[in-house]
């Protein structure tokens, strides 16, 4: 498989850092950082589990779709990496990865016939 067939993820919601606006900040993160009100809020620094958590969360299923269907995707590495467990959809996601391969064989194969 080459680059360009592989159908990619985006990770335009994967942060490390956010600008969290004051309107939006708790009490608790008014308290830490009492000079909020000058920058009108503050950048918020998250773990990288926490990025993660948050992108997987905030991303939509067809781009997690995407992560999963990435070739020689490993769900033990990814948890390990990410801290995010995906085996239980790992199977499932294998499985219709396959069946879209096969769809998309057959229906190769259709438009070589069609040709004939």
């Amino acid at each position: 498989m080459k680059w360009d067939e592989i159908d990619h993820p985006h990770f335009n919601e994967f942060c490390l850092n956010k600008w969290i606006e004051e309107s939006d900040m708790t009490d608790e993160e008014k308290k830490v950082d009492p000079e909020f009100y000058v920058r009108k809020g503050y950048l918020k620094t998250y773990s990288w589990e926490d990025a993660w958590a948050n992108f997987w969360r905030d991303t939509n299923e067809e781009n997690r779709k995407k992560v999963l269907n990435l070739p020689n995707f490993d769900a033990a590495i990814f948890k390990e990496i990410t801290g995010i467990d995906v085996a239980d959809n790992s199977k499932k996601q294998e499985l219709l990865s396959k069946a879209d391969e096969l769809i998309k064989q057959a229906q190769e194969l259709r438009d070589k016939a069609e040709e004939l």
